[in-house]
């Protein structure tokens, strides 16, 4: 009985987490502590937890481009987008989930602007006519758990750190989310 009232304790902590997300978002003042954030560390770090609950290791698949450009963001803000496309990409998806982390490069010849992350599953991914709605609140691609609150929030974060996000389909056929934060600079040199 203890377990179930912690479980659902801790579910009504993260929805409320989750609406003052969207109330900082939605009106402009969602605060960022930026430091120095080793993305591909981050990564295997949400790995690590899935693998310890339980995963296989072998349903995981980080590939790493070396070297990285220094990134400047919120770590906790990046481990809220990680932990949420992750989460979904296990429940949601099938087989191997991938998560390729590249420097994305700039029009300019040999010019780094940021980091990107992509996050892909193996499962019947997301309907071509729902895509458009994936970053919307509510919106939810299945019956299995979820408020539909989460990759509105992400998208929220992303763009907060002045970064992209985009949804389309995994060359193993399920869903790809691909985010780019740019390099960004330390809040002293501005």
């Amino acid at each position: 009985m203890l377990e179930t009232v912690d479980a659902d304790a801790n579910r009504v902590t993260r929805l409320i987490a989750e609406l003052l997300d969207i109330s900082r978002i939605d009106s402009g003042r969602l605060e960022l502590r930026r430091q120095p954030v080793d993305i591909g560390a981050a990564v295997g770090r949400h790995i690590q937890a899935y693998v310890a609950a339980g995963q296989t290791a072998d349903r995981f698949l980080l590939r790493v481009e070396q070297p990285l450009p220094g990134l400047w963001a919120d770590p906790d803000k990046v481990d809220q987008v990680l932990s949420n496309l992750l989460e979904n990409a296990v429940r949601h998806g099938e087989g191997t989930v991938t998560i390729d982390v590249t420097a994305s490069a700039s029009p300019r010849e040999g010019e780094e602007t940021g980091t990107s992350v992509t996050v892909s599953d193996e499962g019947p991914g997301i309907p071509e006519e729902s895509m458009n709605r994936v970053f919307t609140r509510f919106w939810r691609g299945s019956k299995r758990g979820g408020t539909g609150l989460g990759l509105y929030i992400v998208k929220g974060i992303v763009e907060a750190h002045g970064g992209t996000i985009t949804v389309g389909r995994a060359p193993g056929g399920g869903a790809e989310f691909r985010f780019t934060l740019p390099v960004g600079t330390p809040a002293y040199l501005q």
